[in-house]
């Protein structure tokens, strides 16, 4: 192979050079008959074209309105919808409903496979029927034993009832208030005293009545203290007497427990088969799905031999009506919204359909269990589900000069746009402000009418 490459390229450099001496070898040959050169024409030169100049596009700055808009999409859908589901867990036997039926209130929508659960019930119910004939063959539990010892804890209540309404409290504060003023008569009657001793000039008797009135006093406190102690002493009686009916009430709950327990095995089974029964029968009921109101259904996420876990959504039903766009939006762009915004919303592809509608609803943070915004909006005779196209604007700007963007350039740090003028393009510096995928508000630098040349 490198041999082969080496004769191209030789090939290559020599055929020039022969194609040279060629030419040579013709010049002598034409030098030699002069006259037949001069009798040719010389040669004349052919104009290469030039490739035409591409126009520049170019912008007008148009007086008018920026906005900043939201558009999504929702489907048109009840306003009020109930998401319906199973109490408890199960398989699926039968679905009647499907997306789009119409349903009235206590119509069956689902059920699960009961069969066990019919099983079971039967079971329970000859439970039940072979306690009860026990019973009814005279083996009938000590049932007057629980009758007293009923009575015996009402009894207790009671006594603790009227214990509790025999407080001395109101002894024990009245002779505390006693006990109080007799201290003061005794502050009084010993500053009376030491008053009287530091006079030098009060006769004997003055003293010694101060004295004696001292005296008097100090007795009253002991008597106070005596009789405080003792109200005292029998609130705490009042306490114990309490808490030994409190302790007589717990025995007898104890009593009648024990009396319960006690009963004959068939009253027993009696009870446990008739709890029994009602479980299963509670479970029965709650094997079914239905309609809670009148209206439409929305969705079905279920179809029978399906594992259902309890409370998972498995059918939405709506009202009729009043309806409304419900869409599904990223939490940020939700958040960008506020309910009561006003905008524009039309079916589909139906621009001759477009209403004002306004935002009611709208996530407010992704912990919410309604991810859904919601917007009402009146348009008539629109089938459910049909989707619809929402315009929400976020900013506007009003009577300001705006461009496209793509009239607009930027360089490093500089934002600015080459105006058309009749001297030649000139660059000028632009302040933008609101920017949308079509506009762009322009603050300062250009006027109405200016021709802006495109990149």
């Amino acid at each position: 192979m490198l041999g082969s490459l080496l004769h191209r390229h030789i090939t290559r450099i020599l055929l020039p050079l022969a194609l040279v001496s060629l030419a040579a070898c013709s010049g002598v040959e034409t030098l030699n008959t002069g006259s037949e050169a001069q009798q040719q024409a010389a040669p004349t030169s052919t104009p290469i074209p030039t490739a035409p100049a591409v126009a520049r596009p170019t912008y007008l700055v148009q007086r008018g309105v920026v906005q900043d808009l939201l558009e999504f999409t929702g489907r048109w859908q009840p306003r009020d919808q109930l998401q319906l589901s199973f109490e408890i867990s199960g398989t699926i036997r039968r679905v009647n409903v499907q997306r789009g039926d119409t349903v009235n209130a206590g119509d069956l929508l689902a059920d699960y496979e009961i069969t066990s659960l019919e099983n079971q019930l039967a079971s329970a119910q000859l439970q039940l029927e072979t306690a009860q004939q026990s019973v009814e063959s005279g083996t009938a539990g000590n049932v007057q034993s629980v009758a007293n010892a009923e009575i015996s804890l009402a009894n207790a209540r009671l006594q603790l009832e009227n214990t509790r309404a025999s407080s001395p409290w109101t002894s024990l504060e009245s002779a505390r208030l006693s006990l109080e003023s007799a201290e003061q008569s005794l502050a009084n009657a010993r500053r009376s005293y030491n008053d009287a001793i530091s006079r030098p000039d009060n006769p004997a008797s003055v003293v010694d009545s101060a004295y004696q009135q001292l005296q008097s006093a100090e007795n009253g406190v002991k008597n106070a203290q005596n009789q405080y102690y003792s109200a005292a002493q029998n609130f705490n009686n009042h306490q114990f007497s309490i808490a030994q009916a409190e302790n007589s009430v717990i025995q007898a709950e104890l009593n009648l427990e024990q009396a319960r327990t006690s009963a004959s095995p068939d009253e027993q089974s009696i009870r446990s088969a008739q709890l029994n029964i009602d479980q299963i029968n509670a479970d029965i009921a709650r094997s079914s799905l239905y309609a809670p109101i009148a209206g439409e259904v929305l969705e079905v996420t279920i179809r029978p031999g399906d594992q259902v876990q309890a409370f998972t959504t498995v059918i939405t039903i709506g009202r009729p009506e009043p309806k409304e766009a419900v869409a599904s939006l990223a939490i940020g762009d939700a958040q960008q919204l506020s309910v009561g915004l006003v905008g524009v919303c039309q079916v589909i592809n139906d621009p001759e359909s477009a209403v004002q509608c306004v935002v009611r609803q709208i996530p407010l943070s992704s912990r919410d269990a309604d991810q859904t915004t919601r917007v009402a909006a009146s348009l008539a005779n629109v089938a459910t589900n049909q989707l619809i196209e929402v315009e929400m604007p976020l900013q506007v700007r009003e009577d300001v000069l705006w461009l496209p963007p793509a009239a607009i350039r930027t360089f490093q740090n500089r934002t600015f746009v080459v105006l058309d003028t009749p001297d030649g393009p000139r660059s000028v510096d632009v302040q933008i402000g609101l920017q949308t995928d079509e506009r762009v508000e322009i603050i300062s630098g250009v006027n109405e009418g200016d021709v802006v040349q495109g990149p």
